[in-house]
């Protein structure tokens, strides 16, 4: 039995140019793409920051509230008035914390709510709250008006 060997012919040897153009393309995707991924992880990493600033200073800003004028001598000032406002520039983004304590129907509970708005400090956007990098976090929670050390009766 005679075996007949098929060998196929190379007509062609490396690359051609459109191979070539396509390996480019494919690979100029692949970068493109792995970019675009790493820009949104540091826009989504940047954001989680200014979000957690945000609530450290709102929670202060409570913590402040619920203290008083007996164990925070910065609410001494804060007690005297109904609603408080400042802000602070903190890794390039201003925060504006506003705050403001009302009474409730009862009469031992005082409703606090902390407003945290935020935008980066280089936008050129005029005052724009729904420019990139700006947010704002609100707060309300209720305080006992008399410190919890202190007995609500005489011996």
């Amino acid at each position: 039995m005679a075996t007949t060997h098929w060998r196929a012919k190379k007509t062609a040897r490396g690359f051609t140019l459109i191979e070539a153009l396509v390996a480019a393309a494919v690979l100029g995707l692949g970068i493109w793409g792995a970019s675009t991924l790493t820009l949104h992880s540091l826009n989504a990493g940047s954001a989680s920051h200014q979000q957690i600033t945000a609530l450290a200073l709102a929670n202060n800003t409570v913590e402040y509230w619920r203290g008083g004028p007996t164990l925070c001598p910065a609410s001494a000032a804060l007690s005297t008035v109904a609603n408080s406002s400042s802000s602070a520039t903190l890794n390039g983004t201003t925060y504006s914390v506003r705050s403001g304590v009302s009474p409730t129907s009862y009469t031992q509970l005082q409703a606090i709510q902390v407003t945290v708005s935020w935008r980066p400090s280089g936008n050129s956007i005029n005052d724009n709250p729904m420019a990139p990098g700006s947010g704002q976090l609100v707060i309300s929670t209720r305080a006992s008006c008399v410190p919890v050390f202190v007995p609500l009766t005489s011996p």
